[in-house]
């Protein structure tokens, strides 16, 4: 007993799907093709345990051919929970690879505001959380070959203003165009702030907003030019989900209304209509898959959901009435075929094997073994399997 409890500890942690359970346009029927299973039993075998047949015992009056076995404390004790499957709306579903980038005027950039040799602290890596004045690295000048970089930046700064002080009137007076002046003033201001103090300490790469880092452009120990872009942060505010479409979907495009997506780093599955997105132009795209469209949401970054990273998305498009909708928690897979558990009464479970039609992540579209109304475990059916199984798990007992 001790052994098999310690077997079934490793199959409890399910994580907790919410359900609303209960497409459609196919015909939802219990019957399935046999012919794909050997359901040949021996006569003289007396007992199988893979369908729990105990024709071979004789038992009168306890004839169930199918029932798994398990007491209604071991599946409290276990977290296996059941619901009653109502038919419900469903949607069809385009599952399709996609990335998560920052939304336009979310960016900043890092830059060197000195030349020299770029120093990354600890906390310059991609995914992690900055504030606003936070630095990232530092820029030094000493040892550098050639001479001392903030020197040079300090002759340029002196050369700029005399020469922004010298056009400065004559562009008041009419003499020189606004353009040459905007020129001028801008070389100025570059170089006013490639500047620093001649002690060859250097600067410091310091992030203008509160954010997190998408990208990180330069190595440490790399030499950088003053204005050179070092890193990218991202105020997550805002971001885009950016899903690829085959083109094959062309004709289906304008039933899109949502999106439920699933990040690479994550198992959670999350829905852009509780993110407030919304479908945006595709017109500010700078690149675009050859073979596939992109389709774009905007959504509220409430999640700490960090951009630049790729992920699976669920495409939502047209409504389906009259479906019968699971948990994907709720299947169980062998060989290829999908299985779910129903309950019949207290203590006794039967497995059914279901046909798969559309999922977004969380919910699966059952299109026959199943036609509703049928009480079906929801949480634990990994629990439910093992109870079928040897004595893997307490509660599939052959006393009689």
């Amino acid at each position: 007993m001790k052994y098999n409890k310690i077997i079934v500890a490793a199959f409890v942690a399910i994580s907790s799907i919410g359900v609303n359970y209960s497409c459609s346009d196919h015909e939802h029927s219990e019957s399935h093709d046999h012919s794909k299973h050997n359901h040949e039993v021996d006569p003289h075998a007396g007992h199988n345990h893979a369908g729990h047949n105990h024709a071979g015992h004789g038992h009168d009056g306890h004839n169930h051919a199918d029932a798994i076995e398990f007491s209604e404390q071991k599946a409290k004790h276990f977290g296996v929970v059941t619901a009653k499957i109502a038919r419900q709306s469903f949607n069809d579903i385009i599952k399709v690879s996609g990335e998560i980038e920052p939304a336009q005027g979310e960016l900043s950039v890092i830059s060197a505001k000195s030349s020299g040799i770029l120093r990354l602290n600890s906390n310059a890596v991609v995914g992690k959380q900055l504030g606003a004045g936070s630095s990232i690295g530092s820029i030094s000048s000493q040892n550098v070959t050639g001479g001392d970089a903030n020197e040079t930046a300090r002759i340029n700064y002196e050369a700029a203003k005399r020469e922004l002080d010298r056009i400065t009137p004559l562009y008041n007076d009419k003499i020189i165009t606004e353009k040459d002046y905007n020129q001028a003033k801008q070389v100025y201001e570059q170089a006013k702030a490639a500047m620093v103090n001649k002690s060859g300490v250097g600067s410091s790469a310091t992030s203008n907003i509160s954010g997190t880092i998408t990208e990180i452009m330069k190595k440490d120990g790399e030499f950088v030019e003053v204005g050179t872009p070092i890193a990218v942060v991202s105020k997550n505010s805002k971001l885009i989900l950016r899903a690829d479409l085959p083109n094959r979907y062309s004709n289906v495009m304008h039933t899109i209304t949502s999106a439920q997506f699933k990040p690479a780093y994550s198992e959670e599955v999350y829905d852009l209509a509780k993110l407030n997105g919304k479908i945006v132009s595709n017109k500010n795209l700078s690149v675009v898959t050859p073979g596939y469209i992109p389709v774009n949401f905007e959504f509220n970054n409430t999640a700490s959901i960090v951009p630049g990273t790729f992920a699976d998305v669920y495409l939502i498009g047209a409504t389906k009435p009259n479906c019968i909708v699971l948990p994907i928690e709720a299947l169980t897979e062998e060989q290829g075929y999908y299985f779910v558990y129903q309950k019949l009464h207290a203590g006794v479970y039967t497995k059914k094997e279901v046909k798969l039609g559309l999922n977004n992540g969380v919910s699966v579209e059952i299109l026959s073994g199943l036609k509703g109304g049928e009480n079906i475990v929801v949480k634990g059916a990994t629990i439910v399997k093992l109870a079928s199984q040897s004595n893997a798990v307490p509660g599939h007992s052959h006393e009689h």
